[in-house]
C-alpha cells in the first residue's frame, strides 16, 4: 500500500464521522497527523480528497460485486461483505456529499443502489434454492439488516453506547445472521470467513474511534 492510499484510508474514517464541510486543508492534516506540506504533495485541495474517498468506495463496490451464481461457499462472504457496505457510510457524509458535490453523489450513492439490487436477486435466488429462509422476503430481510446495522452503529456515534459494546453486538449479530437466515445454520464457519469478519471490526474501530477525536 502507498502513502497516498494509506492517507485516504485515514481520510475516509475521518470524513464518514465528522464530515467535511467545516474543515480546510489546515484542519485535515492535523487530523491525519501529518504536516500541511506532505499533504499537499498527494491532494491539491479537498476536492481531490473527497473524490479518492469517494473512488475507494467504489472501488470496492467493484472488487466485491455480488456473484453471478449462488452457491453454499459464497453465501457467508457475500453475507458479510453486505453488512461491511451497509456500515461503511453515514448520513453526514452522504448529506455533505450531496450538497457539495451532487454529481460525486450520484454516482456515489447509484453504486450503492446497484450493488444492493443485485443482493436483493441474489437472496431471491439463495431462497429458490433453499440456501436462506424463504418465510419472508428477500427486501425484508435486508432492510431489516440496514435497521440493526445502522441503528447499532448509531448508538455509538452518539455515545448512547461504547466502542466495546458495539464490538459485541456486531459480533452476535453476524453470529445472529448465520443461525436465523441460513436453511442450514450448522454451517462450518472457515478461518477465512473468522479473518474476514475481524476485518470488519477493524475496520469498524479505525472510523468509529473518531468520534473521540
Amino acid at each position: 500500500m502507498t502513502p497516498k492510499e494509506e492517507l485516504i484510508i485515514k481520510f475516509n474514517h475521518i470524513i464518514l464521522i465528522q464530515g467535511f464541510d467545516n474543515f480546510s486543508m489546515v484542519d485535515l492534516a492535523k487530523m491525519a497527523g501529518i504536516s500541511r506540506a506532505k499533504l499537499y504533495i498527494y491532494f491539491k485541495n479537498k476536492d481531490e480528497i473527497v473524490q479518492s474517498v469517494v473512488h475507494r468506495h467504489l472501488e470496492f463496490l467493484q472488487k466485491n460485486s455480488i456473484p453471478t451464481k449462488v452457491e453454499g461457499k459464497n453465501l457467508l462472504p457475500t453475507i458479510l461483505n453486505s453488512l461491511l457496505l451497509m456500515g461503511s457510510t453515514t448520513k453526514l457524509f452522504k448529506t455533505q456529499l450531496k450538497q457539495a458535490y451532487p454529481q460525486m453523489y450520484r454516482q456515489f450513492n447509484q453504486g450503492y443502489e446497484e450493488y444492493f439490487q443485485a443482493l436483493k436477486k441474489y437472496y431471491q435466488v439463495a431462497q429458490q434454492q433453499q440456501l436462506l429462509i424463504s418465510d419472508v422476503s428477500a427486501e425484508f430481510l435486508l432492510f431489516q439488516n440496514q435497521i440493526n446495522i445502522h441503528g447499532i452503529l448509531d448508538n455509538v456515534r452518539t455515545n448512547q453506547i461504547s466502542l466495546e459494546k458495539g464490538e459485541q453486538y456486531l459480533k452476535e449479530y453476524f453470529t445472529y445472521q448465520i443461525h436465523s437466515l441460513l436453511v442450514k445454520p450448522e454451517v462450518v464457519v472457515s478461518d477465512q470467513i473468522k479473518n474476514f469478519t475481524q476485518t470488519i471490526i477493524n475496520e469498524y474501530y479505525d472510523t468509529y474511534a473518531q468520534i473521540n477525536n
